[in-house]
Order: structure tokens, then C-alpha cells, then sequence
């Protein structure tokens, strides 16, 4: 049998029912990009709407290996799928932000007898539902390579910072009060986790734009928040090769990330003396960049992770 044929054949035995609201549009299309990579790696049924799964399973032709739920993106629960403790499939379930929703998510789970939770950080979730440490898979942010990429634009902005600016993170509030008179520093807030329109992605840095603002920028700043896990932006600068500063911590370096490799470490008492520094020593900058830039798309891409889930999946189903 030819190496493609037998991908294909794995492919196809192993069906997936996938519970997801459609992210397209949503300013996180994380969940969207890694439906498409699933594809590649099983037999992927999608359902979008709240159910009783007994009436989701009438309306297929053959019985899912698997269950997998992604219903805490946006700004509510949702699709709700019932009745999953009365089946005898494997279910698996992700959270996404482990702070949302927790006593809604804890009812859900308890109900329908979840027993495999794939978590996008690790510390924090211990802390919040440490009865279900023993079932919690590490599913770390991934970035997609195809869209967060370094693209041919003229790096114009000195410093930039982009997203939520309060009580969660003080770093960027300070970053924020010491450059607010500075030419060379630009900052743009958050739009909101929503659905976006096309006029939307015009007005706002989202999508494309967003990418693009970045490549734009010689050195971005950002955090992780008090709670200390590994934002988003750690993944997406290193992925348009522009200079990221901002703090390191455990689980970070446990994901890989090296400082003074890959990005620049700072606090509160340095970041604008490492600021200025990388700013002036353009060699030092553009290497650490291209270093940041391999790493991300080598361990922590869209795709790498699909393969990661799909592998924790076969292993889950081939133990039940």
C-alpha cells in the first residue's frame, strides 16, 4: 500500500463529531484554522447547534469514534449538546479560557461525564479544577502560519502594543503611561471578542490587518496577565518575525520559548531600557526575530497541533 493511500485510509477510520460554533468571523479564528488541519488527519463531522446528542447521532450514517467540544469561544456556552453521560463514545472537551464560565463549565462536566478535558494552559487550570488534574490534557495556543507570516512591508513603527490595557495587566498599563508621549510608540486597544462584519475588519486591526500592523512594528510589547499563562501574541509576533519583549515564566519555557533566543524578557524595571537597547542594535534584533520566527513555526504551528490533538484523540479512543 502507498504512503498516501494509507494516510487516507487512517484518515477515514477514524470519524470525529466535532461540536463547535462557527469562528470564521470572530477575532480568535483559532478554532477555525485548526477544524481545517483536523480535516486533514480523520473524518471530520461538524455540528453547530444546541441538541440532545441522541438526535445528532439519528442524523449520521455510522457511529463517531469520538466526540470533541469547543463551546466556550465567544460570549457564551455554546452549542450546549445533552445527553452525552448515556453514550458509549469518548468525549473530550476543550477549554479555551479556563476562567470563563467555570461553575457553568463544572456543571457540564459533572452532567455529562466528561472525563477528557484538553486545556489551553496548564498552571491555571490545576489551581481552578484541581478534582480534574488526572484528566486534563495540555493543548497550548498554535498559530497559523499561512496567515501569521512575515510579509514584505517596511517596518515603520518603532514600538507597538496592541490589546486589553487593565487591572489584569499592570505591565502593559505602565508600558502604556511611559510611552504615551513618545512618537515612536503605537498602541491599539482591543476590539472586543465578537463576530466581525467586512466593514468591521476595515475599522478595526483584526484579520489581515492585524497581521500586517505587526510586521509593521520593530519591537511589539505585550504580557501574560496576573494569572501568568501564555497569551496568544506570544505566538502570533514571533510568527511575522518582528521583536517581542515581554515577561517570561514557567510555563512558557516549558512550551519551548527561550529567553534572549527567542524573544526578550522584561518587567516592570526594564522594559524600556531593553526597548531602547534592541531599537538601536538592529542586528541583534533582526536575529533573535528569525530565531523566534523558526521556532514558532517549527513546534507551535496550527497544523503541528492538529497532529498533536489527533494522536491525544487515537490514544483516547484506543483506551476506552
Amino acid at each position: 500500500m502507498k504512503k498516501d493511500e494509507k494516510g487516507e485510509e487512517e484518515r477515514v477510520k477514524v470519524k470525529l463529531l466535532y461540536l463547535a460554533k462557527d469562528t470564521q468571523s470572530f477575532v480568535d479564528r483559532n478554532y477555525s484554522y485548526l477544524e481545517q488541519e483536523l480535516a486533514n488527519h480523520c473524518k471530520l463531522i461538524i455540528w453547530r447547534r444546541p441538541a440532545h446528542i441522541t438526535s445528532v447521532l439519528r442524523k449520521m450514517d455510522k457511529e463517531p469514534s469520538m466526540i470533541f467540544i469547543v463551546n466556550d469561544i465567544g460570549s457564551r456556552m455554546e452549542p450546549m449538546v445533552k445527553g452525552l453521560a448515556n453514550i458509549n463514545i469518548p468525549v473530550a472537551m476543550v477549554v479555551n479560557d479556563v476562567h470563563r464560565f467555570s461553575k457553568l463549565r463544572k456543571r457540564y462536566i459533572e452532567k455529562n461525564k466528561i472525563r477528557h478535558l484538553f486545556s489551553v494552559v496548564r498552571d491555571q487550570f490545576s489551581e481552578i479544577y484541581p478534582e480534574y488534574a488526572s484528566n486534563m490534557w495540555w493543548f497550548p495556543h498554535h498559530v497559523e502560519t499561512s496567515v501569521f507570516q512575515e510579509e514584505p512591508l517596511e517596518k515603520t513603527i518603532d514600538f507597538l502594543m496592541m490589546g486589553a490595557v487593565n487591572d489584569y495587566y499592570p505591565l502593559r498599563r505602565k508600558i502604556l503611561k511611559t510611552f504615551a508621549a513618545d512618537q515612536r510608540f503605537v498602541y491599539h486597544p482591543h476590539p472586543g471578542y465578537r463576530s466581525f462584519n467586512k466593514n468591521d475588519q476595515e475599522r478595526f486591526f483584526i484579520g489581515r490587518k492585524y497581521v500586517q500592523e505587526i510586521n509593521r512594528a520593530k519591537i511589539f510589547f505585550t504580557s501574560p496577565s496576573i494569572l501568568r499563562y501564555p497569551v496568544k501574541k506570544y505566538f502570533e509576533v514571533l510568527a511575522c518575525k518582528t521583536l517581542l519583549l515581554a515577561p517570561t515564566f514557567p510555563e512558557l519555557e516549558d512550551l519551548g520559548f527561550i529567553p534572549g533566543v527567542h524573544f526578550i524578557a522584561v518587567n516592570e524595571d526594564n522594559f524600556k531600557e531593553q526597548a531602547e537597547y534592541y531599537l538601536k542594535n538592529e542586528e541583534e534584533r533582526r536575529q533573535i526575530s528569525e530565531q523566534g520566527y523558526n521556532f514558532v513555526r517549527k513546534h507551535h504551528s496550527t497544523a503541528i497541533r492538529a497532529k498533536q490533538l489527533f494522536g491525544y484523540l487515537q490514544t483516547i479512543f484506543e483506551k476506552k
